[in-house]
């Protein structure tokens, strides 16, 4: 991981990459931005055992595709599914959501959100990290990648 690089400008041309499972598998950070485009952003998450993402709300769509481990997901804080590896799950904008790693190995998730969510090089050690760093303002979508 320590050789990869996100895109903090604009994208010109498409990226390509190979073995997101292992390059996920490889990231030890609860977050970690991949690719920012104008209207998307792809990003991993490694959700530790025993941790979920967090519930939350956001203003923009959510589709997380679950590479590795067992978990609940969690709608409007009561309507609890099972997931595990190979698993899509869309979160429309506006829908509380929450996700828990209830295996015995991490949670491993590619998520995209349209538009972008997060700072372009964003890397959050800890879901408390990153918690406070959207609080404290610190990580939001460049404007490049905002809607107009």
């Amino acid at each position: 991981m320590s050789k990869f690089h996100p895109n903090t400008a604009p994208p010109k041309g498409f990226a390509i990459f190979k073995n997101v499972d292992s390059l996920a598998e490889e990231s030890d950070k609860f977050r970690r931005v991949l690719w920012t485009g104008t209207h998307s952003q792809l990003v991993i998450m490694t959700v530790p055992v025993g941790g979920e993402i967090g519930e939350e709300i956001h203003h923009v769509d959510q589709h997380l595709f679950f590479l590795a481990g067992n978990g609940q997901a969690i709608e409007g804080g009561t309507k609890e599914t099972p997931i595990s590896s190979g698993d899509l799950v869309i979160v429309p904008a506006g829908t509380m959501h929450n996700f828990k790693n209830t295996g015995g190995t991490p949670l491993i998730v590619a998520t995209v959100y349209a538009p972008a969510e997060h700072k372009a090089d964003t890397v959050h050690d800890t879901l408390a990290q990153g918690e406070k760093l959207e609080e404290e303002g610190k990580d939001e979508p460049p404007s490049w990648a905002k809607p107009q």
